[in-house]
């Protein structure tokens, strides 16, 4: 089955055809398709995200932006949505979006400079540094015990972690 033209659709449906594929949206978003067919951009979910970090995005579909604050995952979001373009059921927070964190080459710690900022952040514990000789510690991730919530990324003091989607219906 051919993937649908979502450029298309939006234009035919009167909104906007620009889409942002690599933004995140709101945990447990309906797929990339389903979501923007059934989101209203009616800021609902914006207004009720306690930690605001769920803001208007690229076509007024709402997106995280985790140098705001991180994802607590109260689903006061989830419940504010009556467009029904978040999932149902039970929400657990290891199901909430499939995200991969990578930290870039600029990290202080790699760079010989003491921080472990994204590590104390990290309540999931995702992130550990191993010691090497000279003085760098080499951060790890742990993605399966990542949640994607975004703590380490708020508090890199020099902005040195990426969060990105990793499953299949970000590259539509």
């Amino acid at each position: 089955m051919a993937e649908p033209n979502l450029r298309r659709r939006a234009f035919l449906r009167g909104r906007s055809p620009k889409f942002n594929k690599a933004a995140i949206h709101p945990p447990w978003s309906l797929p990339f398709s389903d979501f923007i067919d059934h989101c209203e951009r009616c800021d609902d979910c914006i207004k009720a995200c306690p930690e605001k970090i769920i803001v208007r995005g690229d076509g007024g579909f709402p997106e995280i932006n985790f140098k705001q604050g991180e994802c607590v995952f109260c689903t006061e979001c989830v419940k504010a949505c009556e467009a029904n373009a978040f999932r149902t059921g039970e929400l657990k927070e290891a199901e909430a979006w499939d995200l991969s964190v990578t930290i870039l080459s600029s990290c202080l710690s790699l760079n010989a400079v003491v921080c472990r900022a994204c590590g104390d952040n990290c309540d999931a514990q995702a992130i550990s540094f191993k010691l090497q000789t000279g003085g760098i510690s080499i951060p790890e991730i742990a993605q399966e015990n990542c949640t994607g919530c975004g703590a380490c990324l708020y508090v890199c003091p020099n902005q040195s972690v990426a969060i990105n989607k990793i499953n299949a219906e970000s590259k539509v």
